[in-house]
């Protein structure tokens, strides 16, 4: 086991990559924060979140068992300072899951029983949240058996570079609904612009430093260099419509739209209830 490239360990390194961390999560929390505020996933595609979540799954599985080693040496021999610094990719890519998956399970639990929520939209957010925990479970069981088993270093390795590589293919894809919705509709809706300014150059920056990570791998930075890619044309389209069109009036008839749909259907159920009685 090579250990000795986590012994050179720079506190000032350290401490830009902890405020990165940091900042990777508070850059979620407009978005957060915009579907509580709306409690509406309006703007916002299913499918985008379904491939967003599978790629930050995928990308934090392929962290997972590339920081193995670290974890190893830190029963080895290596401080708790280079023990942590060892790992601050994995934690930096975990809460970037964390971040983002907070997302879906926001629009699932917090646009419920909404008029503001198209009740069609919500059906498939549940069957997209559902699938959501079945891949982060299975993930979690696949990496925990390879890790308990690194004698199989061959599977190790390739699972670890599939799951990077498919993170980084669906990653690159899970702006294309997006694009499309944000496209169609001229506003972004639920979709946060602030956080997406934030990410976008951040996207970059979180790309070089995951590439000058001790023992970095190729597979483990290039999921995010494709994001922050597509995030930036996402941005610009977001920006293009906030400045074109009246997007606070496009929104709010839309939802408008939605809850007299909904008023509607509820209605007719409570009428059919009635005839029923």
């Amino acid at each position: 086991m090579e250990c000795l490239v986590y012994k050179d360990a720079s506190v000032v390194g350290f401490v830009l990559a902890t405020l990165m961390a940091t900042g990777i999560f508070l850059s979620y929390v407009p978005q957060h924060s915009r579907i509580m505020k709306r409690r509406t996933s309006e703007g916002l595609s299913p499918f985008f979140l379904l491939l967003g979540t599978v790629s930050a799954i995928s990308a934090f599985a392929n962290l997972l068992l590339y920081s193995n080693d670290g974890r190893i040496c830190c029963r080895l021999g290596l401080s708790d300072f280079q023990c942590i610094n060892s790992q601050i990719g994995m934690i930096q890519v975990g809460l970037q899951t964390l971040g983002y998956s907070l997302i879906l399970v926001l629009c699932v639990y917090y646009t419920r029983d909404s008029l503001t929520e198209n009740q069609r939209e919500y059906a498939q957010l549940l069957k997209v949240y559902r699938f959501f925990l079945f891949y982060a479970f299975l993930n979690l069981f696949v990496v925990v058996y390879l890790i308990k088993r690194k004698q199989d270093t061959e599977i190790f390795v390739q699972f670890a570079n599939l799951s990077g590589v498919f993170s980084s293919l669906v990653g690159g894809f899970q702006y294309l609904p997006q694009i499309y919705t944000t496209y169609k509709l001229k506003h972004p809706g639920s979709l946060s612009i602030k956080m997406m300014s934030i990410q976008t150059p951040g996207g970059f920056v979180w790309t070089a430093s995951l590439f000058l990570q001790p023992n970095s791998k190729w597979s483990s930075w290039l999921p995010y260099f494709t994001a922050a890619m597509a995030q930036g044309i996402l941005l610009i389209m977001c920006i293009y419509y906030k400045h074109t069109y009246n997007i606070d009036e496009l929104e709010r008839e839309q939802l408008a739209r939605i809850t007299e749909e909904n008023l509607a259907y509820t209605s007719l159920e409570t009428t059919d209830d009635g005839l029923l009685q």
